[in-house]
C-alpha cells in the first residue's frame, strides 16, 4: 500500500533523514518503538501533544516545518499556522476541503476541489441540468469530451480575463484577503450599477437606461 501523502510517512521520512530508529526516537520523545512503529504505519494517530515531540526532536536546527506538516496530515488544524508554505502548498495542491461557512478544514485523497482536476482527469464526468443555480436538478447527463474541452476553454478564457483586471487575484492562495476584498469590489460595483439603474427608470431616460444595460459587465 502507498502510504506517501501520509502523516506515518512523513514521521518515518523524517526519522530516517536525521537518521534515527524507531528506539533511539522513542527515548527521545517518550513512547516505545512499538508504539512509534504503529504510528508510521498509520495503525493509529499521535496526539498534538506527541506531535510537537516528535517535530521538536527531528527539526532540530529548525530548518523544515515537520510541525505544521505533522499536525495537517494528523487533522489538527485547531493548532496549525496557516501562514506557511507547507499549508498553501496543500491548498494549491486541491487535496483541503475548506467550508467557506463553517471555515471547518479537512484532507481528502484526490485533488477534488481544484477543477481543473474534473477536466483533466481520464475519469468520466457528470452534470445536474437545472433552471437555476439552487433549483432542482431536470435530468443528469454524461458531458461529452469535447464539451468538457469546451467549458473548461471558456473558464481558462474568463478566469485569465478577470486576472488582467484584478491581478491581486494572483496572491489568492498566500493571502486569503484577497478573496474577500474581491467580493467587495464586486458587490459594491453591483451596487453603483443598481442605482444607477434606477436613477435612469426613475426618470425615464430609455437611452440611458439601454447605455446602462450594455456597458455594464455587472448584470444580475
Amino acid at each position: 500500500m502507498n502510504q506517501e501523502g501520509t502523516l506515518g510517512h512523513a514521521i518515518k521520512s523524517a526519522r530516517k533523514k536525521y537518521p534515527l530508529t524507531l528506539e533511539e526516537l522513542g527515548g527521545k520523545v517518550g513512547v516505545s518503538h512499538a508504539f512509534l512503529s504503529r504510528v508510521e504505519n498509520n495503525k493509529i494517530t499521535p496526539n498534538d501533544k506527541l506531535l510537537v515531540k516528535i517535530a521538536n526532536v527531528l527539526d532540530f536546527n529548525e530548518s523544515q516545518d515537520f510541525l505544521n506538516e505533522f499536525r495537517i496530515l494528523a487533522g489538527y488544524y485547531d493548532n496549525i499556522d496557516e501562514n506557511t508554505a507547507i499549508f498553501n502548498n496543500l491548498k494549491s495542491s486541491g487535496r483541503l476541503e475548506i467550508n467557506r461557512f463553517k471555515k471547518e478544514k479537512k484532507i481528502v485523497d484526490k485533488p477534488y476541489y481544484k477543477l481543473n482536476y474534473l477536466f483533466e482527469c481520464e475519469n468520466k464526468v457528470f452534470y445536474d441540468i437545472k433552471t437555476s443555480e439552487l433549483g432542482e436538478k431536470l435530468v443528469t447527463i454524461e458531458l461529452p469530451s469535447d464539451i468538457l474541452h469546451d467549458i473548461y476553454k471558456m473558464i481558462n478564457l474568463e478566469i485569465i480575463k478577470t486576472i488582467k483586471i484584478n491581478s491581486k487575484l494572483l496572491y489568492s492562495i498566500e493571502d486569503p484577503q484577497v478573496i474577500e476584498e474581491y467580493q467587495k469590489e464586486v458587490e459594491k460595483t453591483r451596487k453603483e450599477f443598481t442605482e444607477r439603474l434606477e436613477k435612469s427608470l426613475s426618470t425615464y431616460d430609455i437611452d440611458s437606461v439601454i447605455r446602462e444595460i450594455y456597458d455594464d459587465e455587472y448584470l444580475i
